[in-house]
């Protein structure tokens, strides 16, 4: 008699496994089936994104001749999909060059994007820049003399995509926006006179 209900009890786990596992391929098919509409019918569209705002908060020589610098930067995203949304991982980088310079730095906020949003996300940099001879500040002052001081910011973040409530792939966005401003004055409100921004998503790159 124990015999018997062993087997069967062994039976009814065996099913039960059986079923599990049926259920978890079944799961992973529906999720690969959206993804692949998505990706190859769907075709979706990477977001834009374009400077808002650059405003100086402080911008010193230190004793040691390196300059410290604080900014604050809005960026305005645009998410182009009808259905399909974005979620900014917390792990991003924002830098912000002059002259090949780094002078100051900072990251995005972890946010999430739904489909055909806009978003402005408010960005603190700071940093102090490398400035062995001094003239840093003679450098940029001459540049605003000749018509507008050259910067370049670079943005590297994971972003997520996902259609309702799942979640599809992960990837990695990379944002160059070239600016000219009109000065880098502390407290004194900042023209971009040149923005370009160009997007390098390498999940959107043809195979």
């Amino acid at each position: 008699m124990s015999g018997g209900y062993e087997e069967k009890a062994t039976s009814r786990c065996l099913r039960y496994i059986c079923c599990c596992y049926c259920l978890l391929f079944l799961l992973i098919a529906i999720v690969t089936f959206i993804a692949y509409h998505f990706y190859n019918f769907e075709r979706p569209r990477p977001p834009t994104y374009d400077l808002k705002s650059f405003k100086v908060k402080n911008l010193e020589l230190q004793p040691d001749k390196s300059v410290k610098t604080e900014f604050s930067v809005e960026v305005k995203s645009k998410n182009p999909n009808k259905d399909i949304g974005f979620i900014y991982g917390d792990d991003s980088k924002v830098t912000v060059l002059y002259n090949d310079l780094l002078i100051s730095s900072g990251k995005l906020p972890a946010f999430r994007q739904d489909p055909l949003e806009t978003t402005v996300v408010k960005i603190s940099l700071e940093g102090t820049g490398a400035n062995e001879d001094g003239t840093l500040l003679e450098d940029v002052k001459s540049s605003k003399e000749d018509g507008g001081i050259p910067l370049v910011v670079n943005v590297e973040v994971p972003i997520t995509v996902y259609v309702g409530t799942i979640e599809l792939k992960e990837f990695s966005a990379f944002v160059t926006c070239d600016l000219v401003v009109d000065d880098l004055e502390k407290g004194k409100k900042t023209k971009v006179l040149k923005n370009e921004c160009e997007p390098d998503v390498e999940f959107f790159k043809d195979d």
